[in-house]
């Protein structure tokens, strides 16, 4: 649309609280603000168009037609025209001013933007372009391109299956560990190794995995300290009539694995009509006649495509403005998305009750064991398991029930063209929400916080780590992911503090405990910082989690630095005692010579008498430690005093700690540093970079609006406190690979950018950094050799 210029004269602003006071003046139509002045000038309005939300054109009184705009930061502005025709014109011309076509983007992670473009061909271009760009191949995915800051390695953490059964008491009596899958043969979306009980065959296995769909067969995924375990597999390709002996027979070997119960459980996540209906594909359930001393029962959570519309519709109420609460709670309803949630939570609460409490044997599964199993045994453990609800437990589930068991990410996230928009759904999702409104119950009993999870959610769909590539590990082993790609666990260790949860506490009860609540509708919640992230207007104004974080990091802060500041106490201490021990003894040998013994003698009982007096009143030791102790000070006091120019005003101290650019040649040794410690003297300039490099105050995260970097804050945003200058930042402008000087532990500590210069450019810096390196191979040293002798000392016992 070509636009013109227009201008109204003899128009009258109304003030809408009182009608009476109008103002008369004449409006300036520009291509891009509608402008209102009075004659002398004396007032203008300025109204942005894109600032505009709606025009509206009033009935037409006897002073003229009113035409009523409203903005959309709140501005509602009426202007009282006198020509009916003026009006119209302007009515029609504000109403078409939004420039140009609608354009909206919605991510996975939730963010909706709506773009509008001038040009309609440029929006079609754009929208063809983006839908595109999705990668038709696992090569061309972000992760295989991605380039991760310095301080995070390509090194990946070895996963160990055999490690975590270790830890649950597998391999034993009951269960072995079967390399009959190591190439993937018995079922190609299963880990290499297996566990199973020690009373089955291969034969048997094999024979099981035939006849079960897509050859998961029934393993061992949680083993309960009381000897009950949970198993996993898929539907049964049963049909109306088929059986499997060998499947049988599995079933019972798994059964006598617990001599606490001579019955099991077999649970069937999916609702009955929809395993009945599997019956007519020759799939279905397990024919209770041939499985002797087993329960069945269901749980229903519905299929993969149910849960997908049910996200749609969520996010459609995501997207409502201004709903009535009515219109709000209504749609939240329809929608069905905490219904499923609580499906979910209730069969996993089903299965530890069982486990827990009736000490039986529990086996899952639903249409192909990938998706609802995956869910129910995963949080079924982390009720039953407290190991599993510290960050390194929960990476240890997600890793055994989701990657090495094979849920299909890149088929339900979408993460090439390949994949079917079919095969699309939020099962990883739900099970994130359903530990989030486990820890919404129980706050005290995760380690992880609210960020942890979306995160967590997050870079299962960005690819910008090889952890969720594929379906399966087959899938990633074909891929190399650990050769070529970043690990997102990697990521979570190296920022570790962004993800613990201020309020856990390892010695409560619900922390070390098996969790069995009770869920009820009420107890649900809508996760307004998951859906609504980006919309800062509803979110909380003050975020309790990350104030109790602030806490924390600066008590641990402060501690730290009181710990080095006693250590440099007791060293001063011990230098001043150990200089009036020298000084002591040099008087006394100085003063014995030429002098018999009886004579000393005689001096002694007169000094016991009669201390020596002097004009000054005090003794010789007591002159000397003054003398040491004012030059000490003195030393002090110029080192520690402002510089005539400060190069950071903001953290409080240059990079030159000398006055007038000398450099200060200090012989501040402390006589207890033996010559092999040399290195670690703590020299004045030393000392003086301890005490500036630590913040004592820092700024509350509600008083600054947006960090240095321009970026507005909101409450969904990580904010950090420089330890340095204490002021507040994005994660963007801070550095987290800085070991400050003033921290006992030479533990690195975030400090801005702008610090981070500052104490880098330091002299004294260098050093210290030096010092720290040595330290930490000598401890690496250390350890290393500690454990070569204890292996030696063990080896040298199981040999006698």
């Amino acid at each position: 649309m070509k636009f013109k210029h227009k201008t109204v004269e003899n128009v009258r602003l109304t003030d809408r609280f009182n009608t009476r006071q109008q103002i008369i003046g004449t409006i300036y139509l520009t291509s891009t603000h509608l402008i209102f002045t009075d004659p002398e000038g004396k007032r203008e309005t300025w109204i942005l168009h894109s600032l505009i939300s709606s025009v509206d054109k009033l009935p037409t009184t006897q002073q003229g037609c009113p035409l009523r705009v409203r903005t959309k930061h709140f501005l509602s502005a009426e202007f009282l025209i006198p020509k009916e025709r003026d009006c119209a014109d302007l009515h029609a011309t504000l109403n078409q001013l939004k420039p140009g076509c609608p354009l909206r983007v919605r991510t996975k992670h939730f963010l909706s933007a709506e773009f509008l473009i001038p040009k309609e061909r440029d929006c079609a271009d754009l929208h063809a372009t983006l839908n595109q760009l999705k990668p038709d191949s696992y090569e061309k995915l972000y992760c295989f391109l991605y380039q991760a800051p310095n301080y995070l390695e390509k090194i990946w953490d070895p996963f160990l299956l055999a490690t975590e059964y270790m830890r649950m008491g597998a391999p034993n009596q009951h269960w072995k560990i079967e390399d009959g899958n190591s190439n993937f043969d018995m079922c190609d979306t299963y880990p290499p190794l297996i566990y199973v009980p020690t009373l089955t065959s291969k034969a048997m296995l094999f024979g099981s995995s035939k006849f079960r769909s897509r050859g998961r067969l029934p393993v061992l995924t949680y083993l309960h300290p009381n000897g009950a375990s949970i198993t996993r597999c898929s539907q049964p390709l049963s049909g109306f009539s088929a059986r499997c002996q060998e499947d049988e027979q599995l079933l019972q070997c798994i059964l006598r694995t617990n001599p606490h119960s001579n019955t099991m459980y077999i649970i069937d996540t999916r609702p009955r009509i929809n395993a009945v209906a599997n019956r007519a594909a020759g799939k279905g359930y397990e024919n209770e006649g041939y499985y002797s001393n087993i329960q069945f029962k269901f749980c229903p959570i519905e299929n993969i495509h149910i849960m997908r519309t049910s996200l749609q519709k969520l996010l459609e109420v995501s997207d409502m403005k201004n709903p009535t609460m009515n219109q709000y709670l209504n749609a939240l309803d329809s929608s069905s998305w905490l219904q499923h949630i609580k499906s979910v939570l209730d069969a996993a609460i089903f299965i530890a009750r069982v486990i827990d409490i009736e000490k039986k044997n529990v086996l899952v599964h639903c249409s192909d064991g990938w998706d609802r199993t995956a869910q129910c045994c995963s949080l079924s453990s982390l009720l039953l398991c407290p190991y599993y609800r510290s960050i390194h437990g929960f990476r240890m589930l997600i890793e055994k029930e989701w990657l090495s068991f094979g849920h299909k990410f890149s088929d339900r996230c979408g993460h090439t063209t390949t994949s079917d928009n079919k095969e699309q759904s939020p099962v990883f999702l739900q099970f994130i929400e359903a530990v989030w409104q486990l820890s919404q119950i129980y706050p005290t009993a995760f380690e992880f916080n609210e960020r942890f999870l979306i995160s967590l959610h997050d870079h299962s769909h960005s690819c910008q780590y090889g952890n969720f590539i594929g379906n399966c590990e087959k899938d990633r082993l074909d891929l190399c992911v650990k050769e070529r790609t970043y690990s997102f666990w990697n990521f979570i260790l190296q920022n570790v503090n962004d993800f613990k949860n201020p309020l856990f506490r390892p010695q409560s009860s619900y922390a070390s405990e098996v969790l069995l609540p009770v869920i009820n509708a009420q107890t649900l919640k809508f996760w307004l910082s998951m859906y609504h992230r980006f919309d800062s207007a509803l979110l909380p104004k003050e975020n309790i989690s990350n104030t109790l974080t602030r806490l924390v990091d600066h008590t641990t802060s402060l501690s730290d630095h009181a710990r080095l500041l006693e250590k440099r106490i007791r060293e001063l201490n011990s230098t001043f005692d150990n200089n009036q021990t020298t000084t002591s003894s040099s008087s006394t040998t100085t003063s014995n010579e030429g002098v018999d013994d009886s004579d000393i003698e005689k001096r002694n009982h007169h000094n016991n008498i009669c201390l020596p007096e002097f004009d000054s009143g005090l003794s010789d030791v007591d002159i000397s430690q003054t003398r040491i102790t004012d030059s000490i000070s003195s030393k002090l006091n110029t080192i520690l005093q402002p510089p005539p120019s400060l190069s950071d005003v903001e953290s409080g101290f240059s990079g030159d700690y000398s006055p007038h650019n000398k450099a200060l040649s200090s012989s501040f040794i402390l006589p207890h540093q033996s010559s092999i410690d040399l290195n670690d003297i703590p020299t004045l300039e030393r000392i003086a970079l301890e005490l500036n490099s630590i913040a004592l105050d820092w700024r509350s995260y509600n008083a600054p609006v947006h960090c240095a970097c321009s970026l507005p804050f909101d409450s969904a945003q990580r904010k950090y406190n420089c330890w340095r200058c204490g002021e507040n930042y994005c994660t963007r402008c801070i550095e987290r690979s800085i070991h400050l000087p003033g921290l006992y532990s030479n533990s690195l500590a975030p400090v801005c950018k702008t610090c981070a210069r500052s104490i880098k450019s330091s002299p004294s810096f260098a050093d210290f950094s030096a010092l720290v390196k040595s330290k930490s191979t000598d401890f690496i040293r250390s350890q290393t050799a500690m454990k070569l002798s204890r292996s030696m000392i063990d080896q040298f016992i199981n040999d006698r």
